[in-house]
């Protein structure tokens, strides 16, 4: 009997001494709903609390590590708007082992309190290709109501993670705890000023981030809000093991890299080989890369699925076809048989995850390139539209893993060398018939970089409904009721030998409601012919870091030809410049037009450019001076006024 006491009292120690977080976490036992400031207010809905938990705990009867993430949030929901977004509620699946629990409740303004129906909760699978979800609707949700919910999951362990914090709405509160015990554990928070302070729970050490008031992320022009949000990432293994960064970055080089540096090419590659330079010799390293890079994206397919024979080598030669991972090895096969030098860039979709290489986490390792450091070009392997060149704009600015043939790596940003790369060169000429009934415009036009990429592409891969609406755009975007008289393009192919070789446009139109009669004079929009532009004329405070597409230059020369009988009033309206300089007092991007009179003819001169990708949100107000210069000179008209 005293044994079997015994027994029970160490088997309850020891339960408790391995007692996880949600154990003992709930929710209050009665709610109540808080009260919101007139801003609040405003809200379609509003976080009242937004608590995520990752707890790292050790099994029971073992060392191995376990995982639970518990969620917990209260939301006010303020009118319909905000009951759409927040009254269905999805849990995700991915590496969950077991549901632990699941509740949630309304309050309603009344104080009315409506729980879950726990057999209402439905697994669905595969939702818009996110993987599985249990789901399930919120129950009694009205305006002016507050939802709660709380679950916690078992998950597989990974020794890495990450978590938003910021989301579409503003919290009051968010917190992240982070319970490791004595694993070793590392965490970083992103973009925001809050620290993590060192906390106990239940005897076990965690870290605690709290941050309050977060406002809303919204979606603003030039800008990239899904990368921007606050997120932590954080590591965790067991204490035995010592790992540090560059071991995590080591191994991902030891076992990525091997991959895609032959040693020698397989004989069907070198074989090929006057099949991908059509027979040409004495070539630069260029034109082979770019021979190569058509070849292969002519020739091979990419098939975005994990078959695993899909990144067999001599599967991938045989049959050409490939995973996005797979490719890189025909490529790297080809290089290597052609004698080019290249190197291989892990990175990731600026737009959605900002890459850092001073904490490891895989979730950043999304996008391959291939580096050409002898002519500071890259190959962007899964982009059909693209050709040896500078980065894909959507990975232009983010850092990058580079892995040189002898397996050795570095970090760099990745740049445009090219500061002239992508531009818009625009001639027109503008004429009037006899009764100033109508406006001919006829325009040619050069465009190069990523204008003329997107423009191949277009032109290439698109339906021909989505041609017509992309050469309507060429044409004079903006104009209405424009007539084109006639249209041609030139230089559409995807391969161009020569490097940066422009896509050209020229095109005759015709337009009536450009001129307005006033009187026995006629108010000309001259200001329309440039085409809709961009405006940043927000009254709400900016949120997000500036960030372009990429660096571009458009330069523009108008001749309009002064009908006999009139001259032209109101031309000093056409004369702006704004520009935003950095420190030493370089313009960093501008918008600057001009204009001569040379006899009956008015020539109007203008540059805008954007040196930079990247801008600094502190002078966001000078950026978008440049930004609405451009939109104010399309607003703009001159006089073609009757001599008496």
């Amino acid at each position: 009997m005293i044994k079997n006491s015994i027994l029970v009292v160490v088997f309850l120690i020891t339960t408790n001494s391995f007692a996880q977080f949600y154990k003992t976490y709930d929710w209050k036992e009665t709610p109540e709903i808080h009260q919101l400031s007139k801003e609040e207010q405003k809200e379609p809905s509003v976080g009242i609390l937004k608590k995520h938990v990752v707890e790292y705990a050790k099994s029971m009867f073992g060392d191995l590590l376990k995982v639970y993430e518990t969620d917990h949030t209260i939301t006010r929901v303020n009118n319909d708007k905000g009951i759409a977004k927040h009254n269905t509620v999805y849990i995700p699946m991915y590496e969950v082992i077991n549901v632990l629990d699941i509740k949630a409740r309304t309050i309603n303004a009344e104080g009315k309190v409506t729980v879950l129906n726990k057999d209402n909760i439905k697994e669905v699978k595969n939702v818009d290709e996110y993987g599985d979800f249990k789901i399930f609707a919120i129950e009694g949700v009205e305006k002016n109501s507050e939802i709660e919910v709380l679950y916690t999951v078992e998950k597989e362990y990974d020794m890495h993670g990450q978590q938003n914090i910021q989301g579409e709405y503003p919290i009051r509160e968010a917190q992240f705890l982070f319970i490791t015990g004595d694993a070793n554990a590392q965490i970083k928070a992103y973009r925001t000023e809050s620290k993590f302070e060192s906390v106990t729970i239940n005897n076990t050490i965690g870290k605690l981030l709290t941050i309050k008031n977060i406002p809303a992320m919204v979606e603003e022009e030039y800008s990239t809000p899904d990368a921007n949000k606050i997120a932590v990432a954080y590591q965790c293994f067991p204490k035995e093991q010592n790992i540090t960064q560059e071991m995590f970055w080591s191994n991902v080089v030891n076992n990525v890299g091997p991959q895609f540096f032959p040693e020698e090419p397989i004989t069907v590659v070198t074989d090929d080989l006057p099949n991908v330079t059509s027979g040409k010799t004495n070539l630069s390293v260029f034109e082979k890369a770019n021979l190569l890079d058509d070849y292969i994206k002519t020739n091979f397919t990419i098939v975005k699925n994990n078959n695993a024979e899909l990144s067999d080598v001599n599967y991938i030669l045989k049959n050409k076809s490939a995973s996005t991972f797979g490719i890189l090895k025909a490529y790297a096969q080809y290089l290597k048989a052609l004698d080019i030098k290249y190197e291989i860039v892990i990175t990731a979709n600026r737009y959605l995850k900002k890459f850092d290489p001073d904490f490891f986490n895989p979730n950043q390792l999304q996008e391959f390139l291939i580096y050409l450091p002898t002519e500071e070009k890259y190959i962007a392997t899964d982009r059909l539209e693209y050709r040896v060149g500078e980065a894909p704009f959507n990975i232009l600015g983010n850092y990058g893993l580079y892995i040189t043939d002898s397996l050795e790596y570095y970090f760099s940003k990745i740049v445009q060398t090219d500061p002239n790369f992508s531009s818009i060169n625009r001639v027109m000429d503008i004429t009037f018939d006899e009764e100033l009934q109508s406006a001919t415009l006829k325009q040619s036009q050069e465009y190069t970089g990523h204008w003329s990429a997107t423009s191949r592409a277009i032109l290439n891969f698109y339906p021909e409904q989505s041609i017509k609406e992309y050469e309507d755009y060429l044409t004079g975007s903006g104009i209405e009721d424009k007539v084109v008289e006639s249209y041609e393009a030139l230089n559409t192919e995807l391969l161009q030998l020569e490097y940066n070789k422009p896509f050209k446009t020229s095109s005759t139109i015709t337009s009536e409601s450009l001129l307005e009669e006033v009187g026995d004079s006629y108010l000309f929009q001259i200001g329309k012919v440039i085409g809709t532009q961009s405006e940043l004329y927000q009254e709400t405070k900016r949120v997000n870091p500036i960030e372009m597409q990429y660096p571009n230059q458009y330069d523009y020369t108008i001749t309009i030809h002064i009908p006999k009988g009139y001259t032209a009033e109101g031309l000093e309206e056409l004369n702006i410049d704004k520009s935003y300089k950095s420190v030493k007092g370089n313009k960093l991007c501008k918008f600057e037009s001009s204009y001569k009179v040379e006899g009956n003819k008015v020539i109007i001169t203008i540059q805008e450019f954007y040196k930079s990708n990247e801008y600094d949100l502190n002078r966001y107000e000078e950026f978008r001076e440049v930004i609405n210069a451009a939109s104010d000179f399309n607003k703009t008209a001159i006089l073609l006024k009757a001599i008496e």
